[in-house]
């Protein structure tokens, strides 16, 4: 699971296919959703997904209760809606976290050197191209309310977005016509984005909303980045999705970033600046948009025991190793849910651009055991080995 990309030499992305067991229990869960009643989605195609998590010790030492926590749903939007069907391991928790994503904790006590544990989860989703019946006037956005201070708060992921920055003030004051709705300030941003970006085909990131309009290139993290900037700059609430587009008009596959923002009265509208040249204002005029998490964030994050009479503070930091697997699977499309209206924002389809690098976002912490868990875990091996000892001495002379 999509996705803000940090690369890790251990993280592998392989397409294969995955077979699993029955349900458990978490099958049941299902995501918030945030979908906006304004929204139009029509010509909606199933998918079926498979996502193997492989955690592998590298060394020579026992790793000791390993906890990963995983990016299980995105919210559910209005043109994309996920569930999980199948996990192989039930999690012993579950929780949402600030974007709304639900997270799951999944916990091994020990993975025995150069041993690998798995976790499998499989999913269906339903993407729908969308449009939205907007409104011509707007009320005033609740400064108030969670939506708005969260979503518009300049500390929230400043480091990417780098919300109320001088350039960026700048880049709205230019942009930004005295009088304009909410509506018309996104619109008039988005364009500025498309007009002024040019995408990265070297997939080097700028890394930031700034280096973004400064450079004048970027990828699709980088357009998100500085679009979302620029809204929230604007006091637009706005935010990221990180999923995955199954096409994008060549037959390409990939994990793609793109936006929403908050219009009072309306909620929640898509705006995908990567593709801005075609469309994607207030519409995605495809079937292929999966969204998989919310928010810049890590996929998953896991922490594991070692013990410092075993490795090195340097040797445990590579003690686990994360690999993933990804199989994605289209049907037939079905009816439309509702009819078709004529999009707003239309822009002629062409081939997209391609899509970043398929790298999974995550982060591994290895903590060492304290003296009383060093203290447990000899006297369990004490015990362990002496079973097998006399275990043996008996089978030998009886």
């Amino acid at each position: 699971m999509h996705l803000r990309l940090w690369l890790i030499p251990s993280t592998i992305i392989a397409f294969s296919a995955i077979f699993i067991g029955e349900p458990e229990a978490l099958a049941a869960v299902t995501n918030l959703s945030i979908a906006s009643p304004d929204a139009i989605p029509t010509l909606p195609a199933n998918y079926t997904f498979t996502q193997q998590i492989t955690l592998s010790n590298k060394t020579d030492a026992t790793a000791y209760d390993v906890k990963a926590s995983v990016v299980l749903l995105a919210p559910e939007t209005s043109y994309s809606e996920v569930a999980l069907v199948q996990e192989s391991q039930t999690p012993v928790s579950t929780y949402h976290d600030q974007y709304g994503n639900l997270i799951g904790t999944f916990l091994w006590n020990a993975i025995a050197p150069h041993t690998s544990v798995n976790l499998t989860l499989t999913y269906t989703a339903t993407s729908s191209e969308v449009n939205y019946h907007l409104p011509t006037t707007y009320p005033p956005y609740n400064a108030h309310s969670s939506v708005y201070k969260f979503y518009t708060n300049p500390q929230l992921e400043s480091q990417q977005v780098n919300t109320d920055s001088p350039v960026l003030e700048q880049i709205d004051q230019s942009v930004i016509k005295p009088g304009e709705n909410p509506e018309q300030k996104a619109q008039a941003l988005f364009n500025w984005v498309v007009q002024n970006i040019h995408y990265n085909y070297s997939l080097q990131a700028s890394g930031s909303a700034v280096a973004t309009a400064e450079t004048h290139l970027g990828i699709c993290s980088d357009f998100a980045d500085l679009y979302v900037g620029l809204l929230r700059t604007a006091k637009i609430p706005a935010r990221f999705v990180g999923g995955y587009v199954t096409s994008n008009g060549s037959g390409q596959g990939g994990f793609h970033q793109w936006v929403e923002f908050y219009l009072p009265s309306v909620g929640w509208v898509v705006a995908d600046p990567t593709w801005g040249a075609y469309g994607y204002f207030a519409s995605l005029q495809d079937h292929w948009h999966i969204g998989l998490y919310d928010g810049i964030r890590k996929d998953i994050t896991v922490t594991w025991n070692y013990s410092p009479s075993a490795l090195t503070a340097t040797q445990a930091k590579k003690q686990i190793t994360i690999s993933y697997q990804y199989q994605f699977h289209k049907t037939v499309p079905i009816a439309p849910l509702k009819p078709v209206i004529a999009p707003k924002h239309k822009a002629a389809k062409k081939v997209r651009p391609i899509l970043d690098p398929p790298i999974i976002s995550h982060k591994v912490q290895s903590v060492p055991l304290n003296f009383w868990q060093q203290l447990w875990v000899s006297v369990t091996q004490w015990f362990s080995n002496g079973t097998r000892t006399l275990a043996h001495w008996l089978a030998k002379y009886f």
